[in-house]
C-alpha cells in the first residue's frame, strides 16, 4: 500500500514545526535563567549608584543651608 505523499508531507512539516517549538522554549529559557539575572545585577549597581548621589546631594544641601544659617564661610 503506497504512502499518501500529501500525509508525509504533513507529518514531516508537524515534526519541523514541533522542533521550532522546541528551540524557541530553550531560548525563552535561556533568557528567564541568564539574561534576565545580569539585567537584574545591572539594575542593582545603578539604584546604589544613585543612592550615592542621592546622599552626596543631600550632604551638599545641608552644608549649603547651614552656611547660609550661620554665616559661616562667608
Amino acid at each position: 500500500m503506497p504512502v499518501n505523499t500529501a500525509e508525509t508531507r504533513t507529518a514531516v512539516e508537524i515534526e519541523r514545526i514541533k522542533g521550532d517549538v522546541r528551540l524557541i522554549q530553550q531560548s525563552i529559557e535561556i533568557i528567564k535563567t541568564n539574561h534576565l539575572k545580569h539585567i537584574e545585577e545591572d539594575l542593582s549597581s545603578v539604584k546604589k549608584i544613585l543612592w550615592a548621589v542621592g546622599f552626596l546631594l543631600v550632604t551638599q544641601m545641608l552644608i549649603i543651608i547651614r552656611e547660609l544659617l550661620l554665616g559661616v564661610g562667608i
